[in-house]
C-alpha cells in the first residue's frame, strides 16, 4: 500500500512539472499605458519648474515623436528635450531650456506617439498641461480641413491661431509664429484646447519643414474668411490650396548646343522673351511643366553671348548669357507614339524631341486594316506634338508611313522613313456616363478623374440646359469633380492669402463610379 501511494505521488509530481513547463501565455495585452502621476502635477498653475517627470504603470516608449508631438504655444525644438527616445522607461522626462511666456497655458500633446513597450498599445492624445499663471486656460474650438482640389487630404495639416493685437499683420504667417498650434494627425479634424479668451486668425498649412511658418512655394494654406472670437461653439471648415506663386525666372544655363534652359515659377501665359540688338533670330520657346523649365531653342548658336529681356505683366528681368566654349551635344529629331492603343475619344499624337516647324502631308500616309488610305489633317501643337486628325473607327487597325522631309524641325533636320502602327477597341469595350450636376452655380467645369487624380475628360457647361456626357470611358473606377467657374475664364482658379481670395468652389461625387464595359451610368449630385 505504501509503495502504491509513493508511486502515485511521483506520477502526480511529474505530470505537474510537465504542465508548468508548457504555459499558454495568457491573454494578449491590449490595454494602453496608465498615467500614475506627474511631477509637477498635470494641469498645474504657477508653473516654474525646469524639469517634468511623468510616471506610467508599465514600460513605455515614444514612436514618431517628431511628427506626433504638438507643443502649444510653440517652443523651439532646441528649447526642450524629451527622454527616453529609442529606449523604454516607466517615466518620461521633459527638460525645459528656454524661458516661458508669463500667464500662459502650455500643452504637450503626444498624439499617438506614446505606446507601451511590449505590444505597442498607444495612449492616444495624451496631454501634459501647465500654466505659468494663476489658472489653466480651458476654452476650446474645433474644425476640419479638406483639400480644395483633390479627393484626398494630406495627413498632418497644422492648424494655427494668431492673436489679433497691436503686433498682428498678415506677414506674420511668413516670418512669425502662432500662439496656439493643433494638428489633424491621421484624420482631417483638428481641435484646439486650453485657449485664452480673445480674437484670432485661424490658419492651416501643410507644414513640410515643421517650422510653423508658411512657405508659399512648397506648402498649401487655408484660412478662415473672418477673424474668430473665442469662446466660440462653431465648427470651422477650412480648404487648403496651393497658391500660384508670383512669376519669377531664374538664371539660364546651357545643356545642349542649341538649347538654353530657364527655371521659372508662376504663370507664363503673358510671357515675352526678346533678344536685344539682334533681329530675325530664329528661335522657339517650349515648356516642361513637370520640371518648371523653359527651353529657349536657337537655330544658330554661333554667338559669344545674348542679352535676354524677359517680361510677364509687371515683371521685367534681363540676363546676359554667355555661351560655353566647350563642345556640347545636339538634340536630334526623334518621333515617338504614346501608345499602340488609340482610344476612340483621342487624337493620334506623335511626340518630338526637338521643336518642329513644318509638316508636309504629301509625304505622310495613313491606312486602315484593309490597306485603304484614310483622309487626315495634321497640325503642330506647342512645337513638340504632331496631331494627326482623322475619323477613328472602332475595332480597326491603322498604320502610318512617314518618309524623309515630311517632318522638319527648327534645325532643318528630318527623320528617316518611319512607320507607326496602332489599333482601336470595340465600342462594347467602353462605358458611358451621363452626369447631371443638380442645383449648382453655372458655368461649371466638369472633370472625370481616375483614382490617381488624373483628368481623363473635361467638359464645360455654361448653362443648366447643357448636357454632360462622358463617352468611350475605359472600364475602371472614377470620380467626378465639379468646379464653379465664377469668373468664367474656363479654368479653375486657386486662392490667395494676402488678397483674401478663397479658391473657386469644388465638389466631388459622394461615391466612386465603377465603369464597366458596355454599361451606361447616370450620375447626379
Amino acid at each position: 500500500m505504501i509503495k502504491k501511494v509513493f508511486l502515485f505521488s511521483i506520477i502526480f509530481f511529474v505530470i505537474g512539472c510537465a504542465k508548468r513547463g508548457t504555459p499558454d501565455g495568457g491573454p494578449k495585452d491590449e490595454d494602453p499605458p496608465v498615467l500614475l502621476k506627474a511631477q509637477p502635477a498635470n494641469n498645474s498653475s504657477n508653473f516654474n519648474s525646469e524639469k517634468i517627470r511623468i510616471y506610467f504603470d508599465e514600460y513605455v516608449k515614444l514612436e514618431k515623436i517628431n511628427s506626433q508631438l504638438i507643443v502649444s504655444p510653440p517652443i523651439e525644438k532646441s528649447g526642450y528635450s524629451i527622454f527616453p527616445q529609442g529606449g523604454a522607461s516607466k517615466f518620461i522626462d521633459i527638460e525645459l531650456k528656454d524661458s516661458l511666456m508669463k500667464n500662459s497655458t502650455y500643452s504637450f500633446n503626444f498624439g499617438q506617439a506614446l505606446v507601451d513597450n511590449n505590444e505597442g498599445n498607444p495612449l492616444p492624445f495624451f496631454k501634459y498641461v501647465f500654466s505659468t499663471g494663476s489658472y489653466v486656460d480651458s476654452l476650446e474650438i474645433s474644425g476640419n480641413v479638406n483639400d480644395s482640389y483633390n479627393i484626398d487630404t494630406d495627413e498632418f495639416i497644422t492648424a494655427m491661431l494668431y492673436p489679433i493685437d497691436s503686433l498682428y499683420n498678415d506677414s506674420i504667417i511668413y516670418n512669425g509664429k502662432p500662439l496656439y498650434v493643433s494638428n489633424t494627425l491621421d484624420s482631417t479634424n483638428f481641435k484646439f484646447t486650453n485657449l485664452k479668451m480673445g480674437t484670432y486668425n485661424l490658419i492651416a498649412i501643410k507644414d513640410y519643414n515643421n517650422n510653423y511658418r508658411y512657405d508659399p512655394l512648397t506648402e498649401k494654406i487655408a484660412f478662415n474668411e473672418t477673424f474668430i472670437s473665442i469662446p466660440n461653439d462653431s465648427l470651422f471648415n477650412l480648404n487648403v490650396f496651393k497658391e500660384t506663386p508670383e512669376f519669377k525666372i531664374f538664371k539660364p544655363f546651357q545643356e545642349n548646343e542649341n538649347r538654353i534652359n530657364f527655371g521659372f515659377q508662376g504663370e507664363v501665359e503673358n510671357l515675352d522673351i526678346q533678344i536685344k540688338s539682334l533681329n530675325n533670330l530664329n528661335n522657339v520657346v517650349t515648356f516642361d511643366k513637370e520640371k518648371d523649365t523653359l527651353y529657349f531653342w536657337l537655330e544658330n548658336s554661333n554667338y559669344d553671348s545674348l542679352n535676354f529681356e524677359i517680361k510677364n505683366k509687371t515683371y521685367e528681368k534681363s540676363f546676359l548669357f554667355k555661351f560655353q566654349k566647350k563642345e556640347l551635344g545636339k538634340d536630334s529629331l526623334q518621333l515617338k507614339q504614346q501608345s499602340q492603343i488609340l482610344e476612340l475619344s483621342d487624337k493620334l499624337i506623335l511626340e518630338s524631341t526637338t521643336p518642329l516647324t513644318k509638316i508636309d502631308n504629301n509625304k505622310i500616309q495613313v491606312f486602315n486594316r484593309d490597306s485603304l488610305p484614310v483622309l487626315f489633317e495634321t497640325r503642330i501643337d506647342n512645337y513638340i506634338n504632331i496631331i494627326i486628325d482623322f475619323e477613328v473607327l472602332p475595332n480597326d487597325s491603322y498604320y502610318i508611313n512617314i518618309i524623309p522631309n515630311a517632318i522638319i524641325d527648327l534645325f532643318q533636320k528630318t527623320t528617316d522613313s518611319l512607320k507607326f502602327t496602332f489599333k482601336t477597341k470595340k465600342i462594347s469595350e467602353y462605358g458611358k456616363i451621363f452626369f447631371n450636376p443638380i442645383e449648382k452655380n453655372y458655368p461649371l467645369i466638369i472633370d472625370l478623374i481616375n483614382m490617381k487624380g488624373e483628368v481623363i475628360d473635361s467638359q464645360y457647361l455654361a448653362l443648366a440646359s447643357e448636357n454632360c456626357v462622358f463617352e468611350n470611358i475605359v472600364p475602371g473606377e472614377y470620380n467626378i469633380r465639379v468646379v464653379e467657374d465664377n469668373n468664367e475664364n474656363k479654368k479653375r482658379d486657386t486662392g490667395n492669402f494676402l488678397e483674401k481670395i478663397q479658391p473657386e468652389k469644388i465638389y466631388f461625387n459622394n461615391e466612386i463610379i465603377k465603369v464597366r464595359a458596355n454599361w451606361i451610368i447616370r450620375e447626379s449630385f
